[in-house]
């Protein structure tokens, strides 16, 4: 079988890849495996343009996030299901100090598209030092979509053998492909081919499940930990940070850590229901990773967005389509010559 394009892996960056390249005419098929403990599977999937301490906003977020809504909305339209919604995202300020240094930036201009601050009561929620409203926030139901996608979309539900793939003659198993785009995550720390050039450092986050009576459910809130509205009184809680681990189980001590910092947050007793984690890719300089493997000219990659896929990869996966179909240079920041 005849291919433009093959794609290894599913998750987000893998998926709107293939229908970023499915839109501009060319056949593309995902080889995926699905596994429950995919990073993306249990995915918060949050869009969030500050971020951070230090109220951060993002980089490129006035790129990533104003058209975001509508982008989505065509992919719920083109797969028949429904998987992302805007909410409204509080950041809960949590002390003096952390008042203080929103205060020292509130003035400037680049926030007034993204956020705004407010004194206000929350029901469950310790509110005394305010809170920053944050705009054009949402959130991805992410298991919807990838089955949405594997629903609808060519997939070839397999794990993906390195050692029989032949680059010279660009085919493996039954396909020819004329490239082939590795959208691995966390998994890339195995792939043979960009190993040299590019380390992949896989990231354990963990997630608790809680169930909570009285805090509004018409908002995600963001404090020592974030929290967000699920069904039945429901909550999902995160989330760790571990770098260079690779472990699926969840531990006791990020538990307990978890819920230390939701207690900080939240004003209400809630009831412990599950606990979980997935593994997310980053890079050495934490910014996305695009572009064509040093050697081989039929051979990509497009990986290190981690849990901000669901805001950056709609306009990264333009950019790299454009890049393969029409040698439009990607963004320095996140080309992969940067590490070769």
């Amino acid at each position: 079988m005849n291919v433009d394009y093959l794609i290894i892996g599913g998750g987000i960056s893998g998926r709107l890849l293939q229908l970023e390249l499915m839109d501009r005419g060319h056949t593309a098929i995902v080889y995926d495996k699905w596994n429950n403990n995919q990073s993306t599977h249990v995915a918060a999937g949050l869009v969030n343009p500050v971020v951070g301490k230090y109220f951060t906003v993002g980089w490129r977020s006035d790129q990533y996030f104003p058209s975001l809504a509508s982008y989505y909305l065509g992919l719920e339209t083109k797969l028949k299901a429904r998987f992302f919604s805007s909410k409204p995202m509080k950041r809960i300020i949590a002390n003096a100090g952390e008042q203080n240094r929103w205060l020292s930036k509130a003035h400037l201009e680049k926030y007034s598209s993204f956020c705004s601050f407010s004194h206000e009561d929350i029901v469950g929620l310790n509110t005394s030092f305010g809170v920053l409203n944050i705009y054009l926030a949402g959130e991805m139901d992410t298991k919807s979509f990838l089955y949405a996608c594997n629903k609808s979309l060519p997939t070839e539900p397999a794990l993906f053998d390195y050692s029989i793939l032949d680059s010279n003659q660009k085919k493996y198993q039954n396909f020819s492909y004329d490239k082939i785009v590795f959208c691995e995550g966390y998994e890339a720390i195995n792939n043979p081919f960009f190993n040299d050039y590019l380390k992949i450092i896989p990231t354990k986050g963990e997630i608790i499940e809680i169930r909570a009576n009285g805090i509004p459910t018409d908002s995600i809130y963001l404090g020592p930990v974030f929290i967000q509205s699920l069904d039945n009184d429901l909550w999902r809680v995160g989330s760790t940070y571990e770098q260079n681990q690779t472990s699926l189980e969840p531990t006791l001590m990020m538990k307990e850590e978890l819920e230390s910092r939701l207690k900080k947050l939240i004003t209400v007793p809630y009831e412990l229901v599950n606990h979980y984690c997935g593994i997310r890719p980053a890079s050495p300089d934490r910014k996305p990773v695009l572009g064509v493997h040093p050697q081989i000219n039929s051979m990509y990659i497009v990986n290190g967005m981690g849990s901000k896929a669901v805001s950056m990869a709609p306009l990264l996966v333009q950019e790299m389509a454009d890049y393969m179909e029409q040698g439009i240079p990607l963004p320095l920041e996140v080309d992969l010559k940067r590490f070769c």
